[in-house]
């Protein structure tokens, strides 16, 4: 077994699911600066079940057309396109329209339904590659899908997500009156920044998976 097909396996892994998983930790600094404030989550649990969409597709032309669906080329197609929504995301995620009258998230709505997207049928096509492998290097790639969700967790830690601590209302000149008040710390880096990173991580996916088509060591 090459080490480095194991390390191409795990990173391919860890972009299976790491953009939603993510989004999930950086919420607590999202949602006060979003129109949508709270109901945010439910939007978010909303679009990752629409977004299932894809596996069915998927499953869909398996069945009907078998052969005609690339599987390679629909990991390509799925990868890519989560590293851009989350580039995207970096910079457009505070960008609001009025619909119906009211100010919506349209930006960050519309790219986490993408990003759903991507993650849900990495489910079904991540999965079917690995099976090409040895066993060893399936069992490496559930490693790396266990760190989608270790890996932005950690770097939400350090960034200090949520970090908050309660005040005197009335020492703090809150207009609310006196009373605790709860004053949420300024985070150590950006959302933009944290985003980028999710950027990167699908990159690195993008990057495994090319070398596990085209590594001699990995044919």
């Amino acid at each position: 077994m090459a080490l480095v097909v194991h390390v191409l396996a795990c990173l391919l892994g860890t972009g299976s699911w790491v953009a939603i998983n993510g989004m999930w930790v950086e919420l607590p600094l999202i949602v006060p600066q979003v129109p949508e404030g709270w109901y945010l989550p439910s939007y978010l649990t909303v679009l990752i079940q629409f977004a299932n969409v894809g596996p069915l597709f998927v499953t869909l032309m398996h069945h009907f057309r078998p052969g005609r669906l690339s599987e390679p080329g629909t990991i390509y197609t799925i990868i890519s396109l989560g590293a851009l929504a989350c580039v995207l995301l970096a910079f457009f995620w505070q960008e609001t329209s009025v619909v119906g009258g009211t100010a919506r998230s349209t930006a960050l709505l519309v790219l986490l339904f993408f990003l759903s997207l991507v993650d849900c049928t990495s489910s079904v096509t991540f999965l079917p590659f690995m099976l090409r492998f040895r066993a060893q290097y399936l069992t490496t790639y559930f490693v790396g899908e266990g760190l989608s969700g270790l890996v932005p967790g950690l770097v939400a830690l350090a960034q200090g997500v949520g970090v908050a601590r309660c005040v005197n209302g009335s020492l703090a000149g809150n207009a609310s009156g006196p009373g605790l008040q709860v004053e949420y710390q300024p985070a150590r880096f950006s959302v933009r920044l944290f985003f980028l990173f999710l950027g990167g991580m699908m990159g690195l996916c993008l990057a495994a998976f090319v070398l596990l088509n085209h590594l001699p060591a990995a044919r």
